[in-house]
């Protein structure tokens, strides 16, 4: 007897820590986008289908950059190299070290910013219409 109940108290504490990591899971955002240093940048260039445009203005770069660093972790997923948008802006940041890849696209009215298996953060219209050199 006294062990059926030693047993359902387990297994009651188990379902209860169960229940927890999974609701923590569930909520999980993305960590912040991951940048270089603005002063370590040397270029942003900006690909939209077959077009690149390079940018070295240190202005525009760090305002692009501020812009980019506001936005707002989600809930969602990157799992792949590129996104499962339609379309995209694909934005290089190039330093001493390497290139950092950040891509913009537009969906169901909503404006994402996604960095390939870190996250996907939602921004806004004036940053993506600026990248798109429409702004």
């Amino acid at each position: 007897m006294e062990v059926t109940i030693l047993i359902k108290k387990f297994l009651s504490l188990f379902l209860c820590l169960t229940c927890i990591l999974t609701l923590a899971a569930c909520g999980k955002k993305a960590a912040p986008i991951t940048l270089p240093q603005a002063d370590k940048i040397t270029s942003i260039d900006i690909t939209i289908e077959e077009n690149t445009v390079s940018h070295s203005d240190k202005t525009w770069m760090s305002e692009i950059i501020a812009d980019i660093s506001s936005s707002k972790p989600t809930k969602k997923e990157s799992v792949q190299d590129v996104p499962q948008a339609e379309s995209y802006i694909r934005i290089d940041f190039r330093h001493e070290t390497g290139t950092i890849t950040i891509f913009a696209y537009e969906d169901r009215g909503k404006y994402y910013l996604e960095q390939p298996y870190q996250g996907i953060y939602k921004t806004d219209r004036k940053l993506f219409e600026r990248l798109k050199g429409t702004d």
